[in-house]
Protein backbone atom coordinates (compact mmCIF):
# COMPACT_ATOMS: atom_id res chain seq x y z
CA UNK A 1 0.00 0.00 0.00
CA UNK A 2 1.44 3.42 -1.12
CA UNK A 3 1.97 5.86 2.25
CA UNK A 4 0.26 8.89 1.22
CA UNK A 5 3.23 11.22 2.24
CA UNK A 6 5.90 8.98 0.65
CA UNK A 7 6.41 10.66 -3.43
CA UNK A 8 8.78 8.72 -5.84
CA UNK A 9 9.41 9.88 -8.95
CA UNK A 10 10.08 7.19 -11.81
CA UNK A 11 12.22 6.79 -14.87
CA UNK A 12 10.83 7.38 -17.87
CA UNK A 13 11.90 5.07 -20.85
CA UNK A 14 13.82 7.55 -23.11
CA UNK A 15 13.36 5.10 -26.43
CA UNK A 16 9.60 3.98 -26.20
CA UNK A 17 9.85 2.51 -29.59
CA UNK A 18 10.52 3.49 -33.25
CA UNK A 19 7.92 5.46 -35.85
CA UNK A 20 8.45 3.99 -39.65
CA UNK A 21 6.38 4.15 -42.53
CA UNK A 22 5.68 0.27 -41.93
CA UNK A 23 4.28 0.70 -38.64
CA UNK A 24 2.62 4.20 -39.24
CA UNK A 25 -0.09 3.50 -36.90
CA UNK A 26 0.80 1.12 -33.81
CA UNK A 27 1.41 3.07 -30.47
CA UNK A 28 5.02 3.41 -29.75
CA UNK A 29 4.95 1.27 -27.29
CA UNK A 30 3.90 -1.41 -29.69
CA UNK A 31 5.78 0.02 -32.80
CA UNK A 32 8.30 -2.44 -34.14
CA UNK A 33 10.92 -2.19 -37.42
CA UNK A 34 10.51 -4.78 -39.79
CA UNK A 35 12.27 -5.47 -42.86
CA UNK A 36 11.87 -7.27 -46.57
CA UNK A 37 7.84 -6.34 -46.25
CA UNK A 38 5.09 -4.72 -47.95
CA UNK A 39 2.38 -2.64 -46.36
CA UNK A 40 -0.37 0.03 -47.38
CA UNK A 41 -0.30 3.77 -46.51
CA UNK A 42 -3.35 4.89 -47.09
CA UNK A 43 -4.67 3.27 -50.43
CA UNK A 44 -0.88 2.80 -51.68
CA UNK A 45 1.12 -0.09 -51.59
CA UNK A 46 4.22 0.18 -50.00
CA UNK A 47 7.25 -2.17 -50.43
CA UNK A 48 9.56 -1.48 -47.47
CA UNK A 49 12.58 -3.74 -47.68
CA UNK A 50 14.91 -2.49 -45.02
CA UNK A 51 14.14 -0.30 -41.64
CA UNK A 52 16.63 1.54 -39.31
CA UNK A 53 16.17 3.73 -36.30
CA UNK A 54 19.01 6.05 -34.48
CA UNK A 55 18.07 7.88 -31.24
CA UNK A 56 20.40 9.66 -29.14
CA UNK A 57 18.70 11.01 -26.07
CA UNK A 58 19.61 13.15 -23.37
CA UNK A 59 17.94 12.96 -19.72
CA UNK A 60 18.39 14.34 -16.47
CA UNK A 61 17.30 12.89 -13.54
CA UNK A 62 16.54 14.53 -9.77
CA UNK A 63 15.67 12.57 -6.54
CA UNK A 64 15.06 14.29 -3.21
CA UNK A 65 14.43 12.09 -0.12
CA UNK A 66 14.47 12.20 3.63
CA UNK A 67 16.66 9.77 5.24
CA UNK A 68 15.38 8.98 8.40
CA UNK A 69 16.69 6.83 11.28
CA UNK A 70 15.05 4.38 13.84
CA UNK A 71 15.22 6.01 17.57
CA UNK A 72 14.27 3.40 20.94
CA UNK A 73 12.79 4.67 23.68
CA UNK A 74 11.68 3.27 26.36
CA UNK A 75 10.62 0.34 24.31
CA UNK A 76 8.79 2.32 21.93
CA UNK A 77 10.59 2.77 18.22
CA UNK A 78 10.35 6.27 16.87
CA UNK A 79 11.73 7.70 13.51
CA UNK A 80 13.41 10.44 13.74
CA UNK A 81 14.31 13.11 11.48
CA UNK A 82 18.34 13.06 10.22
CA UNK A 83 19.50 13.70 6.35
CA UNK A 84 18.15 15.57 3.56
CA UNK A 85 19.22 13.33 0.24
CA UNK A 86 19.41 14.64 -3.01
CA UNK A 87 20.75 13.05 -6.79
CA UNK A 88 21.45 14.50 -9.85
CA UNK A 89 22.44 12.29 -12.94
CA UNK A 90 23.13 13.51 -16.58
CA UNK A 91 22.92 10.97 -19.34
CA UNK A 92 23.04 10.39 -23.06
CA UNK A 93 21.55 6.96 -24.47
CA UNK A 94 21.91 5.76 -27.73
CA UNK A 95 19.29 3.74 -28.92
CA UNK A 96 19.60 1.58 -32.41
CA UNK A 97 16.99 -0.29 -33.80
CA UNK A 98 17.21 -2.83 -36.86
CA UNK A 99 14.36 -4.14 -38.36
CA UNK A 100 14.85 -8.08 -39.44
CA UNK A 101 12.18 -9.78 -40.55
CA UNK A 102 8.05 -8.36 -40.82
CA UNK A 103 7.46 -7.41 -37.43
CA UNK A 104 10.53 -8.25 -35.91
CA UNK A 105 13.73 -6.14 -34.98
CA UNK A 106 16.65 -6.27 -32.65
CA UNK A 107 17.45 -3.03 -30.74
CA UNK A 108 20.82 -2.04 -28.51
CA UNK A 109 21.26 0.64 -25.92
CA UNK A 110 24.57 2.15 -24.75
CA UNK A 111 24.00 4.80 -21.73
CA UNK A 112 26.71 7.21 -21.10
CA UNK A 113 26.69 9.10 -17.80
CA UNK A 114 28.18 12.45 -18.03
CA UNK A 115 27.52 13.05 -13.87
CA UNK A 116 26.18 11.26 -11.51
CA UNK A 117 26.28 12.54 -7.73
CA UNK A 118 24.35 12.62 -4.23
CA UNK A 119 24.59 15.21 -1.52
CA UNK A 120 23.98 14.96 1.68
CA UNK A 121 23.07 17.58 4.79
CA UNK A 122 21.06 18.02 8.04
CA UNK A 123 17.61 17.71 7.99
CA UNK A 124 16.95 21.36 8.88
CA UNK A 125 13.36 21.44 7.47
CA UNK A 126 11.12 20.69 10.71
CA UNK A 127 10.43 23.86 12.55
CA UNK A 128 10.00 21.62 15.61
CA UNK A 129 13.46 19.33 15.07
CA UNK A 130 16.20 21.14 13.17
CA UNK A 131 19.27 18.67 12.93
CA UNK A 132 22.36 19.86 13.56
CA UNK A 133 25.76 17.86 14.48
CA UNK A 134 24.96 18.86 18.40
CA UNK A 135 21.75 16.81 18.34
CA UNK A 136 22.86 14.54 15.51
CA UNK A 137 21.64 10.76 15.59
CA UNK A 138 24.46 10.27 13.80
CA UNK A 139 26.64 12.27 16.00
CA UNK A 140 29.39 11.56 18.19
CA UNK A 141 28.31 14.00 20.97
CA UNK A 142 28.90 10.76 24.15
CA UNK A 143 32.13 10.16 22.75
CA UNK A 144 32.97 13.81 22.12
CA UNK A 145 36.06 15.13 24.59
CA UNK A 146 35.05 15.50 28.26
CA UNK A 147 31.64 13.96 27.16
CA UNK A 148 31.13 10.35 29.44
CA UNK A 149 27.92 8.44 29.42
CA UNK A 150 26.62 5.15 31.01
CA UNK A 151 27.32 1.95 29.08
CA UNK A 152 24.32 2.43 27.86
CA UNK A 153 24.58 5.68 26.18
CA UNK A 154 27.45 4.53 24.96
CA UNK A 155 25.25 1.84 22.87
CA UNK A 156 23.03 4.06 21.71
CA UNK A 157 25.08 6.91 20.49
CA UNK A 158 28.74 5.01 19.51
CA UNK A 159 29.82 6.80 16.17
CA UNK A 160 29.74 9.33 13.53
CA UNK A 161 28.62 8.40 10.23
CA UNK A 162 29.16 11.11 8.45
CA UNK A 163 31.55 14.12 8.33
CA UNK A 164 28.69 17.05 8.29
CA UNK A 165 29.03 20.37 9.46
CA UNK A 166 26.25 22.75 10.08
CA UNK A 167 24.79 24.07 7.25
CA UNK A 168 27.20 22.62 4.61
CA UNK A 169 26.56 19.93 2.16
CA UNK A 170 28.30 16.71 1.83
CA UNK A 171 29.32 15.86 -1.86
CA UNK A 172 29.52 12.22 -2.80
CA UNK A 173 31.23 10.82 -5.33
CA UNK A 174 30.91 12.44 -9.02
CA UNK A 175 31.17 9.43 -11.62
CA UNK A 176 30.76 9.22 -14.71
CA UNK A 177 31.35 6.92 -17.51
CA UNK A 178 29.83 3.82 -19.97
CA UNK A 179 26.86 2.33 -18.05
CA UNK A 180 25.33 -1.17 -18.32
CA UNK A 181 24.12 -1.88 -22.13
CA UNK A 182 21.15 -3.58 -22.84
CA UNK A 183 20.54 -5.88 -26.07
CA UNK A 184 17.30 -7.21 -26.89
CA UNK A 185 14.35 -8.00 -29.37
CA UNK A 186 10.99 -6.93 -30.48
CA UNK A 187 8.17 -9.06 -31.92
CA UNK A 188 4.47 -8.33 -33.31
CA UNK A 189 2.82 -12.06 -33.60
CA UNK A 190 -0.49 -10.00 -34.06
CA UNK A 191 -0.88 -6.60 -36.10
CA UNK A 192 -4.08 -6.01 -38.01
CA UNK A 193 -2.87 -2.94 -39.46
CA UNK A 194 -1.33 -6.39 -41.98
CA UNK A 195 -5.24 -7.53 -43.03
CA UNK A 196 -5.93 -4.10 -43.99
CA UNK A 197 -7.49 -4.21 -47.64
CA UNK A 198 -8.29 -1.19 -49.65
CA UNK A 199 -11.75 -2.15 -51.34
CA UNK A 200 -12.74 -2.46 -47.15
CA UNK A 201 -11.79 0.84 -45.88
CA UNK A 202 -14.46 0.90 -43.20
CA UNK A 203 -12.58 -1.48 -41.08
CA UNK A 204 -10.07 0.94 -39.66
CA UNK A 205 -12.39 2.58 -38.55
CA UNK A 206 -13.15 0.03 -35.88
CA UNK A 207 -9.92 -0.22 -34.68
CA UNK A 208 -6.33 -1.32 -35.37
CA UNK A 209 -4.86 -3.53 -33.35
CA UNK A 210 -1.12 -4.51 -32.38
CA UNK A 211 0.14 -7.23 -29.55
CA UNK A 212 3.98 -6.88 -29.09
CA UNK A 213 6.29 -9.48 -27.36
CA UNK A 214 9.55 -8.02 -26.20
CA UNK A 215 12.79 -9.64 -24.79
CA UNK A 216 15.96 -7.46 -23.07
CA UNK A 217 19.17 -8.45 -21.49
CA UNK A 218 21.46 -5.52 -19.21
CA UNK A 219 24.81 -6.84 -19.41
CA UNK A 220 26.99 -5.88 -16.76
CA UNK A 221 29.85 -3.93 -19.12
CA UNK A 222 30.24 -0.80 -17.00
CA UNK A 223 32.92 -0.47 -14.96
CA UNK A 224 31.29 -1.56 -11.17
CA UNK A 225 30.23 1.19 -8.83
CA UNK A 226 31.94 1.65 -5.18
CA UNK A 227 32.92 4.18 -2.46
CA UNK A 228 36.45 3.60 -3.86
CA UNK A 229 35.99 4.26 -7.59
CA UNK A 230 34.44 6.87 -9.49
CA UNK A 231 32.29 4.34 -11.97
CA UNK A 232 28.41 3.90 -12.57
CA UNK A 233 27.99 0.01 -13.44
CA UNK A 234 25.77 -1.56 -11.39
CA UNK A 235 27.37 -5.62 -11.72
CA UNK A 236 24.26 -7.68 -12.62
CA UNK A 237 23.04 -9.50 -14.85
CA UNK A 238 19.12 -8.43 -15.60
CA UNK A 239 16.49 -10.42 -17.72
CA UNK A 240 13.61 -8.13 -18.74
CA UNK A 241 10.62 -9.87 -20.08
CA UNK A 242 7.68 -7.53 -21.80
CA UNK A 243 4.23 -7.54 -23.46
CA UNK A 244 2.25 -4.53 -24.30
CA UNK A 245 -1.35 -4.49 -26.50
CA UNK A 246 -2.15 -1.58 -28.43
CA UNK A 247 -5.87 -0.62 -30.32
CA UNK A 248 -6.31 2.65 -32.04
CA UNK A 249 -9.39 4.27 -32.49
CA UNK A 250 -8.87 7.07 -35.36
CA UNK A 251 -7.10 10.02 -33.28
CA UNK A 252 -6.97 7.92 -30.12
CA UNK A 253 -4.69 4.91 -29.85
CA UNK A 254 -4.36 3.34 -25.83
CA UNK A 255 -1.96 0.77 -24.83
CA UNK A 256 -1.43 -1.77 -22.25
CA UNK A 257 2.55 -2.40 -21.20
CA UNK A 258 3.41 -5.39 -18.73
CA UNK A 259 7.17 -6.07 -17.73
CA UNK A 260 8.82 -8.18 -15.54
CA UNK A 261 12.79 -7.71 -14.02
CA UNK A 262 14.62 -10.51 -12.83
CA UNK A 263 18.94 -10.33 -11.56
CA UNK A 264 21.12 -12.66 -12.31
CA UNK A 265 24.61 -13.23 -10.71
CA UNK A 266 27.67 -13.89 -12.84
CA UNK A 267 29.70 -16.11 -11.75
CA UNK A 268 32.94 -13.94 -12.40
CA UNK A 269 31.41 -10.98 -10.98
CA UNK A 270 32.68 -10.57 -7.40
CA UNK A 271 30.55 -7.32 -6.53
CA UNK A 272 27.51 -9.37 -5.30
CA UNK A 273 29.12 -11.71 -3.08
CA UNK A 274 27.14 -14.66 -0.90
CA UNK A 275 29.65 -15.07 1.71
CA UNK A 276 28.02 -18.43 3.27
CA UNK A 277 24.07 -19.34 3.87
CA UNK A 278 23.12 -17.45 6.66
CA UNK A 279 22.90 -14.79 4.50
CA UNK A 280 19.18 -13.98 3.48
CA UNK A 281 19.82 -11.78 0.34
CA UNK A 282 22.41 -11.82 -2.11
CA UNK A 283 21.21 -9.49 -5.80
CA UNK A 284 18.86 -6.50 -6.39
CA UNK A 285 15.27 -7.25 -6.21
CA UNK A 286 13.28 -8.58 -8.80
CA UNK A 287 10.54 -5.75 -10.23
CA UNK A 288 7.49 -5.94 -12.16
CA UNK A 289 5.92 -3.04 -13.76
CA UNK A 290 2.32 -2.00 -15.59
CA UNK A 291 2.18 1.23 -17.88
CA UNK A 292 -1.23 2.35 -18.87
CA UNK A 293 -1.51 4.85 -21.34
CA UNK A 294 -3.09 6.20 -24.74
CA UNK A 295 -1.46 8.27 -27.46
CA UNK A 296 -3.29 11.24 -29.00
CA UNK A 297 -2.62 12.35 -32.65
CA UNK A 298 -3.95 15.94 -33.15
CA UNK A 299 -2.40 15.55 -36.80
CA UNK A 300 -1.19 12.75 -38.99
CA UNK A 301 -0.23 12.80 -42.61
CA UNK A 302 0.59 9.53 -44.16
CA UNK A 303 1.35 10.57 -47.43
CA UNK A 304 4.16 7.64 -49.38
CA UNK A 305 6.49 10.10 -49.98
CA UNK A 306 6.46 12.87 -46.68
CA UNK A 307 5.07 11.44 -43.49
CA UNK A 308 4.04 13.60 -40.73
CA UNK A 309 2.73 13.72 -37.16
CA UNK A 310 2.31 14.81 -33.92
CA UNK A 311 1.77 12.51 -31.22
CA UNK A 312 0.93 13.11 -27.30
CA UNK A 313 1.24 10.62 -25.41
CA UNK A 314 0.02 10.16 -21.51
CA UNK A 315 0.53 7.32 -19.31
CA UNK A 316 0.32 6.17 -15.72
CA UNK A 317 2.22 3.24 -14.32
CA UNK A 318 2.69 0.94 -11.03
CA UNK A 319 5.85 -0.47 -10.31
CA UNK A 320 6.90 -3.19 -7.56
CA UNK A 321 10.61 -3.92 -6.86
CA UNK A 322 10.81 -6.91 -4.27
CA UNK A 323 13.55 -6.86 -1.20
CA UNK A 324 16.81 -7.07 -1.97
CA UNK A 325 20.69 -6.14 -2.00
CA UNK A 326 21.78 -3.14 -4.28
CA UNK A 327 24.55 -0.16 -4.09
CA UNK A 328 23.07 2.32 -1.59
CA UNK A 329 21.92 5.80 -1.11
CA UNK A 330 24.21 5.66 1.77
CA UNK A 331 27.02 4.06 -0.04
CA UNK A 332 28.73 7.65 -1.45
CA UNK A 333 28.73 9.25 2.02
CA UNK A 334 30.05 6.58 3.59
CA UNK A 335 33.07 6.66 1.34
CA UNK A 336 33.59 10.22 2.53
CA UNK A 337 33.96 9.08 6.18
CA UNK A 338 37.22 8.73 8.21
CA UNK A 339 36.17 5.80 10.38
CA UNK A 340 35.99 3.40 7.66
CA UNK A 341 39.81 3.75 7.04
CA UNK A 342 40.83 3.13 10.79
CA UNK A 343 42.13 -0.37 12.12
CA UNK A 344 41.73 -1.99 14.81
CA UNK A 345 45.01 -1.03 16.19
CA UNK A 346 44.72 2.91 15.93
CA UNK A 347 40.94 3.19 17.69
CA UNK A 348 42.88 4.18 20.38
CA UNK A 349 44.20 7.49 19.10
CA UNK A 350 40.07 7.35 17.18
CA UNK A 351 37.75 6.93 20.20
CA UNK A 352 34.99 8.52 17.83
CA UNK A 353 35.22 5.28 15.83
CA UNK A 354 34.84 2.63 18.49
CA UNK A 355 31.94 1.71 16.64
CA UNK A 356 34.03 0.16 14.21
CA UNK A 357 35.47 -2.89 15.85
CA UNK A 358 32.01 -3.62 16.89
CA UNK A 359 30.68 -3.82 13.02
CA UNK A 360 30.11 -7.26 11.33
CA UNK A 361 31.98 -6.32 8.55
CA UNK A 362 30.88 -6.96 5.11
CA UNK A 363 34.74 -6.19 3.90
CA UNK A 364 35.49 -10.13 2.55
CA UNK A 365 35.23 -13.66 3.24
CA UNK A 366 38.50 -14.19 5.31
CA UNK A 367 36.88 -11.53 7.95
CA UNK A 368 34.08 -13.48 9.00
CA UNK A 369 35.87 -15.97 10.77
CA UNK A 370 37.97 -13.59 12.29
CA UNK A 371 35.35 -11.12 13.39
CA UNK A 372 33.49 -14.22 15.31
CA UNK A 373 36.36 -14.73 17.85
CA UNK A 374 37.40 -11.05 17.75
CA UNK A 375 40.82 -11.90 16.04
CA UNK A 376 40.25 -9.54 13.04
CA UNK A 377 43.59 -6.47 13.54
CA UNK A 378 42.90 -5.60 9.67
CA UNK A 379 41.02 -2.45 8.04
CA UNK A 380 37.10 -2.21 8.57
CA UNK A 381 36.01 -1.47 5.31
CA UNK A 382 32.59 -1.07 3.37
CA UNK A 383 31.29 -1.97 0.12
CA UNK A 384 28.39 0.37 -0.35
CA UNK A 385 25.85 -2.31 -0.87
CA UNK A 386 23.36 -3.12 1.47
CA UNK A 387 20.06 -4.81 1.88
CA UNK A 388 16.66 -3.23 1.53
CA UNK A 389 12.64 -3.61 1.95
CA UNK A 390 10.48 -3.78 -0.97
CA UNK A 391 8.41 -0.84 -2.37
CA UNK A 392 5.98 0.28 -4.28
CA UNK A 393 6.28 3.08 -7.23
CA UNK A 394 3.47 5.03 -8.72
CA UNK A 395 3.74 7.40 -11.06
CA UNK A 396 2.51 9.21 -15.07
CA UNK A 397 4.55 10.24 -17.92
CA UNK A 398 3.87 13.15 -20.70
CA UNK A 399 5.65 12.56 -23.81
CA UNK A 400 5.69 14.17 -27.14
CA UNK A 401 6.42 13.05 -30.47
CA UNK A 402 6.78 15.05 -33.66
CA UNK A 403 7.99 14.07 -37.27
CA UNK A 404 8.17 17.36 -39.24
CA UNK A 405 10.19 15.83 -42.10
CA UNK A 406 10.43 12.65 -43.24
CA UNK A 407 12.64 10.16 -41.44
CA UNK A 408 13.59 12.61 -38.58
CA UNK A 409 11.49 12.93 -35.37
CA UNK A 410 11.56 15.20 -32.12
CA UNK A 411 10.67 13.10 -29.02
CA UNK A 412 10.60 15.19 -25.71
CA UNK A 413 8.69 13.96 -22.41
CA UNK A 414 9.05 14.38 -18.29
CA UNK A 415 7.89 11.76 -16.17
CA UNK A 416 7.31 11.92 -11.96
CA UNK A 417 6.44 9.45 -9.93
CA UNK A 418 6.32 8.60 -5.69
CA UNK A 419 7.11 5.29 -4.07
CA UNK A 420 6.57 3.90 -0.53
CA UNK A 421 8.96 5.01 2.63
CA UNK A 422 11.19 1.54 2.54
CA UNK A 423 14.34 0.74 4.84
CA UNK A 424 17.58 1.19 3.08
CA UNK A 425 19.38 -1.30 5.52
CA UNK A 426 17.36 -4.44 6.08
CA UNK A 427 19.43 -7.27 6.77
CA UNK A 428 18.15 -9.79 8.46
CA UNK A 429 20.05 -11.22 11.50
CA UNK A 430 20.97 -14.64 9.99
CA UNK A 431 19.48 -18.18 10.04
CA UNK A 432 18.34 -20.07 12.96
CA UNK A 433 20.36 -23.26 12.91
CA UNK A 434 20.22 -24.70 16.17
CA UNK A 435 20.46 -23.89 20.23
CA UNK A 436 23.40 -22.26 21.09
CA UNK A 437 22.13 -20.23 23.90
CA UNK A 438 24.30 -20.99 27.29
CA UNK A 439 23.15 -23.61 29.32
CA UNK A 440 21.74 -25.56 26.41
CA UNK A 441 23.37 -28.66 24.90
CA UNK A 442 20.57 -29.28 22.26
CA UNK A 443 22.60 -27.78 19.27
CA UNK A 444 20.73 -29.08 16.34
CA UNK A 445 17.29 -27.82 18.00
CA UNK A 446 15.80 -24.52 16.60
CA UNK A 447 15.15 -22.51 19.23
CA UNK A 448 13.85 -19.31 17.27
CA UNK A 449 16.76 -17.25 17.97
CA UNK A 450 19.87 -16.39 15.91
CA UNK A 451 22.48 -15.66 18.06
CA UNK A 452 24.67 -13.06 17.43
CA UNK A 453 27.82 -14.82 18.66
CA UNK A 454 27.79 -17.45 16.67
CA UNK A 455 29.06 -17.40 12.87
CA UNK A 456 27.11 -20.34 12.39
CA UNK A 457 23.89 -18.35 12.95
CA UNK A 458 24.68 -14.50 12.18
CA UNK A 459 24.45 -13.38 8.69
CA UNK A 460 28.46 -11.91 7.80
CA UNK A 461 26.77 -8.97 6.34
CA UNK A 462 24.52 -8.02 9.00
CA UNK A 463 25.49 -4.83 11.36
CA UNK A 464 23.93 -4.22 14.66
CA UNK A 465 24.45 -0.09 14.13
CA UNK A 466 22.43 -0.36 10.62
CA UNK A 467 19.92 -3.20 10.71
CA UNK A 468 18.99 -3.49 14.40
CA UNK A 469 15.48 -3.09 14.49
CA UNK A 470 15.63 0.04 16.52
CA UNK A 471 18.33 1.67 14.48
CA UNK A 472 17.34 1.08 10.91
CA UNK A 473 17.13 3.90 8.15
CA UNK A 474 15.00 4.65 5.84
CA UNK A 475 13.76 6.52 2.85
CA UNK A 476 10.72 8.66 2.99
CA UNK A 477 8.98 12.15 1.02
CA UNK A 478 11.05 10.12 -2.04
CA UNK A 479 10.23 12.70 -5.00
CA UNK A 480 12.24 12.47 -8.40
CA UNK A 481 11.64 13.99 -11.30
CA UNK A 482 13.05 13.14 -14.95
CA UNK A 483 12.84 15.01 -18.15
CA UNK A 484 14.13 14.16 -21.82
CA UNK A 485 14.68 15.48 -25.32
CA UNK A 486 16.09 13.38 -28.31
CA UNK A 487 16.29 13.34 -32.02
CA UNK A 488 15.51 10.16 -33.88
CA UNK A 489 17.08 9.45 -36.97
CA UNK A 490 15.22 6.66 -39.26
CA UNK A 491 15.44 5.36 -42.72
Amino acid sequence: MVHSNMKKLAVLAAAVGFMTASQAFAADVTDVLDAADEVYLGNELVKDPFDIALTPTFKQRYEWAKLKREYNQSGYVRLLNELQYERVVNQMDIDLEVGMFHDLSLRVKMPIVFSDQSSYKFDTSSDKHAVTSSNSWFSNQIWAAGNTGTAADKANFPYKFFDLSDGNTLKGTDRSGIGDMSFGIAWSPFNSERHYIPERPWEREIGRSTITLGFDYIAPIGEVRSITNDKIGNGVHELIFSVAASHRFSFVDPYIRLQYGYPVAAKDDDTYKEFNSNQTRVLPGMWGRIDLGAEFIPYESIDPKFQRFVKIDLRGYFKYTAEGRAYSELADAFGKGNCYSISTDDLAAHPECNWVAEKWSNAGSENINAMADKSFKGQLTEDGIFDYEGFATVGGALNLNIQPIQYVAIIAGVAADYSQNHFITYTKVGRDRGTYEDGKNEPNVKDGVVSLDSKDERSPVFSGALDAAGSRIKRTESINLEWFVGLRLMY
